[in-house]
């Protein structure tokens, strides 16, 4: 029998938010405008959201949760995990 002892390793990880909005035209084209609180530079001629999720995992980011957007024009935010450095034994 394997057991897993979570609590006894300290996790290291860094979060980041990823604020979602739609970038205009005829049809829904959403792309990511922040990183956190920061803009994205010509955010509107970056990737599609999918292609940016892509992107990110091979970064080794994992989008866990989202949630509705709450600002003007705000689609959707993403929140993503990346494990950073080794775990810390004990």
């Amino acid at each position: 029998m394997q057991t897993n002892h979570v609590a006894d390793e300290p996790v290291h990880a860094e979060f980041l938010l990823w604020h979602v909005y739609d970038a205009g035209g005829p049809t829904l084209c959403l792309k990511v405008r922040y990183h956190d609180d920061d803009e994205v530079h010509e955010w509107q001629d970056g990737p599609s959201l999918v292609n940016a999720l892509e992107q990110a995992a091979v970064e080794g980011w994992q989008a866990f949760d989202r949630e509705p957007g709450n600002a003007p024009g705000e689609y959707v935010i993403y929140h993503l995990i990346r494990a950073i450095g080794p775990p810390v034994s004990r």
